[in-house]
């Protein structure tokens, strides 16, 4: 029988704030306190970063590093900004590691932690690894780092991500391809989809659930996309959908980075409405006011290796699907009535056509019911199974070949 991991000290490298919008690494991590400890360390932000983000601002009042306990078992450290450039040079983000990992060692001591997990979301924390002597190393690998925009070179963030897997106990990925292109470099690298919280998203088919105010003035069909809107947005896709019907209402429920998207060019036109963020807990009567769910990406290299944590939260919520053809959603080869698959921006109007003539009840509850076999709890079970495993591993090599968690591959190291 399956069961969650229990008992163990967790330090989980993040790439997301706990406050920002919930994804696998903050619904793992909750749920892991159950029976764990967790040191959540937010987004390792630059001291760059607020001239793109405003909201960074905020991160200059932590000229010391805050730590904070947010529930029963997890604690939160937000370090102060690091030096900008850690992704194109790898002097400067060994200088940044270093000063993070005296700040984790600190809070370490505060806590109590010993004998730890390092579990780790960003590539760059390959130069972190030798600061901390983890009994464990996890890399939970949910993107194409070196596919991001930005401050990036390509080839060095490359080479932290090989250099990660190498030395890593246990490689998590998200999508399929991300497996494929790690297991030639480490054979205990698993593929473990997203999912959702179902409890949460299934609200969205309460009947008494009362409709936002911003949405009731929003006339039906309504047809929107839930969540932190990015690069990855198909601008071009939300604008066929708005123009091919005056009459139909595209509504965009979350957050815009600023200059990812191009708020100006959404607001030119009348019948799309951005929302803004909401609280977690809203998220379900905004759903259940959508007619049509949307996962309007872009298909390039980054989205290429990505699996959309939104598609099991609309399942979840009965609601139908249009999404961009992306190769790990296409893997699912899921009936039109669950997934509607768009190859261009000119598909999106005819499909959204297509889902709101074939939806009913009974469908919104088959939608459903099948997303239950996808839900948050059931995958860190799957998670925990694997970490278990993975130290098992660790205490049955014979002593001769057994290493310190993350030591060092020179192989790995060959170029870097």
């Amino acid at each position: 029988m399956r069961s969650v991991l229990r008992g163990k000290d967790i330090v989980c490298i993040s790439s997301l704030d706990w406050e920002a919008h919930w994804t696998s690494k903050q619904q793992i991590m909750h749920r892991l306190a159950g029976a764990n400890r967790v040191l959540y360390v937010e987004e390792p932000v630059t001291a760059l970063a607020p001239f793109r983000v405003p909201e960074r601002w905020k991160r200059w009042g932590c000229v010391a590093p805050r730590l904070q306990k947010q529930e029963a078992g997890l604690w939160t450290l937000t370090p102060p900004p690091l030096l900008p450039f850690g992704n194109m040079r790898r002097e400067v983000n060994r200088v940044n590691q270093w000063v993070l990992a005296a700040y984790i060692r600190r809070a370490l001591r505060g806590l109590g932690f010993r004998e730890h997990l390092l579990w780790t979301y960003l590539p760059t924390t390959v130069d972190l690894v030798d600061h901390l002597d983890p009994a464990l190393l996890v890399y939970h690998c949910v993107d194409e780092h070196s596919a991001f925009p930005g401050f990036v070179d390509p080839e060095v963030v490359s080479t932290y991500d090989s250099s990660l897997t190498s030395r890593s106990d246990l490689v998590i990925t998200t999508a399929a391809a991300l497996q494929e292109a790690r297991l030639p470099m480490n054979p205990h690298s698993f593929h473990v989809p997203n999912a959702a919280d179902v409890t949460m998203f299934s609200h969205a088919l309460d009947e008494g659930l009362e409709e936002p105010a911003d949405m009731v003035v929003i006339p039906h069909p309504r047809v929107g996309v839930i969540g932190v809107h990015d690069e990855r947005l198909d601008v071009q896709a939300l604008e066929a959908v708005a123009l091919a019907d005056p009459g139909r209402q595209v509504v965009l429920v979350g957050p815009l980075q600023p200059g990812d998207v191009d708020e100006a060019r959404l607001r030119a036109l009348p019948n799309i409405h951005l929302l803004g963020g909401k609280r977690r807990e809203e998220l379900p009567a905004y759903l259940r006011a959508l007619d049509v769910a949307l996962i309007p990406y872009v298909r390039n290299e980054l989205t290429r290796n990505i699996f959309p944590l939104k598609l099991y939260e609309y399942l979840a919520g009965g609601r139908p699907v249009v999404a961009a053809a992306l190769p790990e959603l296409v893997r699912l080869d899921l009936p039109e009535e669950m997934l509607l698959l768009a190859h261009g921006p000119g598909d999106y109007a005819a499909l959204v056509d297509r889902a709101l003539k074939g939806d009913n009840a009974a469908l919104r509850r088959k939608r459903s019911a099948a997303a239950r076999e996808h839900s948050w709890d059931a995958r860190v079970e799957d998670i925990s199974c694997l970490v278990e495993e993975a130290l098992v591993r660790r205490q049955e090599a014979p002593s001769g070949e057994r290493k310190s968690a993350g030591e060092r591959d020179p192989a790995s190291e060959r170029g870097a």
